[in-house]
């Protein structure tokens, strides 16, 4: 063997052109799955945290802080799972171009093949040592500080536009109308619970502001009136024409030091608290977290050695059931070491022996694994099954002829749209399965605390949909990248663009993959995901351990231009408990108050039980009480579900409604009307996605050109964060809807374009 040559080595330890060359390929693959799973994750608690800081009426500047502080832990999460994922795509590519051949075949062993990625898996080891030992320890410690200071710390004397504010235990106030500094109101609305009922205050104009003390509020009131309860069936009312009203913001609860928690502590701090005979935590805890960190993280060398016989297991071209056996030892590890940190928590089991065990289980089946397939690479005490699984594929295929059979012939249309599908539609298979599996790993303690092994399907199944939203832009990316670069190694770019085919009759034949995607994903956003959501929501929130005891916060909401405050319903909506109306003029003044034990959906209108009407006079109010009434409103009971599974996601027809007063609203109008505008603008991803995939095309068969790759990849993450970031800035009223809406689709489609355009002349 040649000096120099891949296979050359003067040591077998000292790294090769081909440690190198695998190491390179596995860069891009790893760094664009972390990239997605961590953009993806890290949106979706975005908007959730948004959502949270407005109800409670915190400052936004908090938002950084807690995305920031989320980081570590999502990567903790999605580090192994994007590491193995990358490398299934090295190994097939390795595989599909013959090179597992060349190499094995020029004498290099399977274990040298091996070695690069064994040593990427020990780096990302130490990073995940790094991770869960260091930075997620106190990364959740500055989260929760933060959230205490957002949410705790009491409220910032300021108001979105019709967004009902608990600024304490008793004390609610909305405005229907807001400047851009919160401070200056019109439809005041007030209510505060007391020993002997309640007080509300209503009034047309209001001016915030917040005493130099930053605990009390200054309330001026203009043209309003004060309805205080004076006993059962008896209320004072009291009108006037300015009135200053003061409120003494309470103090949030005392931050708890970091350190009363396991999950807080870093590794030393774990190791010298369970050697302390004076600690507050049990010394079994501590050891229990201790080694389940250090099994996880010492597991991450042991991937390669299950991916690389797994990925050669199958034929060419069949590599999901491999994929599928290493995602579930994945995910069995890891709740393996859950369900074993518990026991051992619980003193059930010693710690050492218990993770020890689980580590030593997944480090036989890798090196059985590995060990097994050296003689005869992909030959694998599972390929038999593997066999199994082809052969049937294989039928099915066989027994639906193609249309390129029957004809004999294809147009290059076909051919390259054909190919397109494919792709886009294995990339969209492989992130949301990966997806799938990182939610997995941190929701399947709560799924099986809440039901049993099924209700791990049911989550599956409710999440698709948002799972499918997040990744369906990315997937026409990576389906179009994997097209250009199969075309392109194989030369058949080369020989259309000599027959004078252009960039932009490329996209045009690739254009129809991109408009399904974009279609199925506009009904997918709109109406599936909204609806999976909240039976998800509702679902989780009504299954958690303690649920049936707890009571509950009031949910407060603007319906026909009044006021409604309900206490409980159950989960399709159709049942109210705890119903209060308060019925306001059109100079958004108090007239009448109604509340209701009960109120139930019959004959497609609402009827209220055991109700106290209370009617406002011009200088006193009065108070009867009657079985049953009537309610006239435009609330449905699939409103009212929506509101009390309190998910963020909501169909463009809900936010219809409730932007013109058909519907019930809690949140800020910027909310509906970003909701609005991104319902178009959000299927245009797929297109830009596709445009920024174009540059792939201008590679060829022997130039190994990774720029276009990384640029289109790189672009495609800076959209979607762009992208989010704009539409939670239009949901927050800092920019104006239309242009958060529109902002990144405009900006990257005229980018693209250009680039498109220059790359043609």
């Amino acid at each position: 063997m040649a000096l120099g040559a891949p296979g050359a080595y003067k040591s077998p330890w000292r790294p090769s052109i081909l440690d190198g060359y695998i190491l390179r390929m596995l860069t891009a693959p790893a760094g664009a799955v972390l990239g997605v799973t961590l953009v993806a994750f890290l949106l979706d608690q975005t908007l959730h945290l948004i959502d949270q800081l407005a109800s409670n009426g915190a400052r936004l500047g908090y938002l950084f802080g807690l995305v920031t502080n989320l980081i570590p832990y999502e990567l903790g999460l999605a580090l192994p799972a994007s590491f193995f994922v990358s490398m299934f795509i090295v190994i097939a590519r390795l595989d599909e171009e013959s090179e597992i051949d060349a190499i094995l075949s020029g004498g290099i062993s399977f274990e040298r093949i091996v070695a690069p990625l064994v040593f990427a898996g020990m780096v990302l080891g130490v990073v995940s040592l790094l991770l869960v030992g260091y930075l997620q320890p106190y990364s959740r410690f500055g989260y929760r500080a933060l959230l205490n200071a957002a949410t705790d710390a009491g409220w910032t004397a300021r108001l979105d536009p019709q967004v009902f504010i608990n600024a304490g235990p008793d004390f609610t106030i909305s405005a229907d109308t807001a400047d851009a500094t919160g401070r200056k109101l019109k439809g005041v609305f007030i209510r505060r619970k007391t020993q002997a009922g309640e007080t509300v205050v209503t009034a047309t104009d209001g001016v915030l502001s917040l005493r130099r003390d930053q605990k009390t509020t200054d309330l001026r009131l203009d043209g309003g009136m004060i309805l205080a309860d004076a006993g059962p069936n008896s209320a004072r009312l009291l009108r006037f024409g300015d009135f200053a009203y003061h409120e003494n913001i309470p103090v949030g609860g005392a931050l708890r030091p970091r350190g009363g928690d396991e999950q807080e502590l870093t590794l030393p701090e774990l190791l010298s608290e369970s050697q302390n005979p004076e600690a507050l935590i049990p010394k079994r805890v501590l050891q229990a977290e201790l080694y389940a960190r250090l099994a996880r993280s010492l597991a991450i060398p042991l991937l390669p050695l299950l991916a690389l016989p797994l990925a050669l297991a199958a034929k060419r071209g069949r590599r999901a059931p491999g994929m599928i056996v290493g995602a579930v030892v994945l995910v069995t590890f890891h709740h393996a070491i859950t369900l074993a940190k518990g026991f051992a928590a619980q003193g059930l089991m010693d710690p050492i022996v218990a993770m020890g065990g689980l580590f030593g289980t997944l480090a036989f089946v890798a090196l059985w694994l590995f060990m097994s397939s050296r003689r005869r690479p992909g030959e694998t005490p599972i390929s038999g099954f593997f066999m199994r699984i082809e052969t049937l594929l294989e039928r099915r295929t066989k027994a639906a002829p193609s249309a390129m059979k029957a004809t004999g012939i294809i147009s290059l249309s076909t051919y390259l749209t054909r190919i397109m599908a494919v792709r886009t539609t294995a990339a969209a298979l492989a992130l949301i399965g990966l997806l799938q599996l990182i939610d997995l790993l941190e929701r399947t303690s709560g799924i099986l605390a809440r039901g049993g092994v099924l209700d791990i399907g049911r989550y599956m199944l409710l999440r698709m949909p948002f799972l499918f939203q997040e990744v369906a832009p990315f997937a026409v990316l990576g389906g179009a990248i994997f097209t250009f670069s199969q075309l392109s190694r194989s030369s058949e770019l080369v020989v259309m663009r000599i027959s004078g085919l252009s960039l932009y009759q490329i996209f045009q034949r690739t254009l129809p993959v991109a408009l399904a995607v974009a279609a199925i994903d506009m009904v997918v956003t709109d109406q599936v995901t909204p609806r999976a959501e909240q039976a998800l929501n509702t679902w989780w929130n009504s299954t958690a351990p303690g649920a049936a005891t707890k009571t509950g916060t009031p949910h407060w909401f603007r319906i026909d231009g009044n006021v409604v405050m309900v206490h409980s319903a159950v989960s399709d909506g159709e049942v109210l408990r705890g119903v209060t109306i308060y019925q306001r003029d059109d100079h958004q003044a108090l007239v009448r108050r109604v509340s209701a034990s009960s109120a139930t959906w019959q004959q497609g209108a609402w009827r209220l039980h055991d109700a106290a009407i209370t009617d406002l006079g011009a200088e006193r109010a009065t108070t009867m009480t009657v079985g049953e009434t009537g309610w006239r409103t435009t609330l449905r009971p699939s409103d009212t579900a929506r509101v009390f599974a309190a998910a963020y996601e909501i169909t463009s027809g809900t936010a219809y409604r409730s932007l013109f007063g058909h519907g019930p609203v809690d949140r800020s109008p910027s909310q509906f009307k970003t909701r609005l505008y991104r319902t178009v603008a959000e299927g245009l991803a797929p297109i830009i996605m596709l445009l920024l995939a174009l540059p792939t095309a201008l590679g060829h068969a022997r130039s190994n050109r990774t720029g276009p790759i990384v640029f289109g990849l790189g672009c495609g993450l800076l959209y979607l964060v762009s992208d989010g970031l704009l539409t939670a800035m239009g949901s927050t009223g800092i920019l104006p809807p239309l242009a958060a809406a529109w902002g990144a689709p405009v900006a990257f489609a005229a980018g693209a374009i250009s680039i498109l355009l220059y790359s043609e002349g």
